[in-house]
């Protein structure tokens, strides 16, 4: 991409144009483009193919595979480097190093926790960010003070009798939370099982102690990780016949109704994304002259960066045509 013009726009995922074409989480596999997945959470999977490959993790590829129903296969472009987002098991930065730099962060977390590390700054020209938690209202209280509240109210229900169900994303949170809570060994319902026995396959510092749920196995008091698409399900209505209290477990938890709207006893701010003042410390140390904002609070996030740290920034909107002329 030596000497020739970019563009960036929002079309089939976030479009790069010049000499390469290279597309961040697409939602369609275009043969000739470099495509590129940084996650296996559904909103940044293909949904349809050209060809079946992709530049991301071996963790991502495994994971997105069996979302799909499709293997996608490693691809590589010398000009495309991977580094850790810190979001979700195998989740992936991506650089493209040319004449100038740009760095697509796809959801990122710059927080280490529970066998994750968090994402790094990068030096760049161009920062294209996420603002999934882009509004000053959004400052998450340290994970570590967040896990000891959540096991406390965990020992106390089950030392009351209670059995527990905590809802999660079944890829990266369920498996941060089987973390925090393996002393327990909770039990793993549904799509969180799947999702994390294929996480092990990666390997891991020590292995995940948990049992997967059956009716039969589970003896009362016990824990349980599900999705959050059960909260409404038989199973859940036949434990709560029995003693269950449920929690949901996201960063959205900060917002006092959000318990009321998931209809749970509990709700925790756990958060695999950045809050507002993580991604505005991230594109600090990006030092970019340029910064590109997707997602949630795009505008918000792209106003306090140019007012709090002068850097020339924008939201982006859909094939809206956002850079040229480098």
């Amino acid at each position: 991409m030596e000497g020739d013009a970019l563009q960036v726009r929002l079309g089939n995922g976030i479009e790069l144009s010049g000499p390469r074409e290279v597309r961040f989480d697409p939602r369609r596999i275009e043969a000739g483009a470099v495509n590129c997945i940084s996650h296996a959470h559904s909103d940044h999977l293909p949904r349809s193919f050209e060809e079946s490959k992709a530049i991301a993790s071996p963790t991502t590829l495994r994971c997105a595979s069996e979302r799909v129903g499709r293997n996608i296969e490693a691809a590589s472009c010398e000009q495309v480097q991977m580094h850790s987002s810190g979001h979700i098991p195998g989740s992936t930065m991506f650089l493209v190093d040319g004449s100038k730099r740009l760095l697509y962060t796809g959801d990122m977390c710059p927080r280490d926790r529970y066998g994750l590390e968090g994402a790094r700054p990068i030096s760049t020209d161009i920062l294209v960010i996420e603002s999934t938690y882009g509004s000053p209202s959004y400052v998450f209280p340290p994970t570590e003070e967040m896990a000891d509240v959540l096991r406390d109210w965990v020992r106390d229900s089950l030392n009351q009798g209670y059995s527990v169900a905590l809802f999660a994303y079944p890829l990266g949170k369920s498996q941060t939370l089987l973390r925090m809570l393996e002393d327990f060994e909770p039990y793993l319902y549904g799509t969180v099982l799947n999702m994390t026995r294929l996480v092990e396959e990666e390997g891991a510092e020590h292995a995940l102690r948990y049992r997967p749920y059956s009716k039969e196995a589970a003896k009362e008091p016990f824990l349980m990780i599900c999705p959050t698409n059960v909260k409404d399900s038989s199973l859940i209505a036949y434990w709560r016949n029995r003693k269950l209290r449920t929690a949901a477990v996201s960063g959205w938890a900060l917002d006092r109704s959000y318990r009321y709207a998931m209809k749970t006893d509990e709700a925790f701010a756990i958060s695999d994304h950045a809050d507002f003042e993580e991604l505005l410390q991230f594109t600090k140390a990006c030092s970019p002259s340029k910064v590109f904002v997707q997602h949630g609070f795009d505008k918000q996030l792209a106003m306090e960066i140019r007012r709090r740290l002068g850097i020339d920034a924008q939201s982006m909107t859909r094939n809206q045509r956002s850079l040229s002329e480098f």
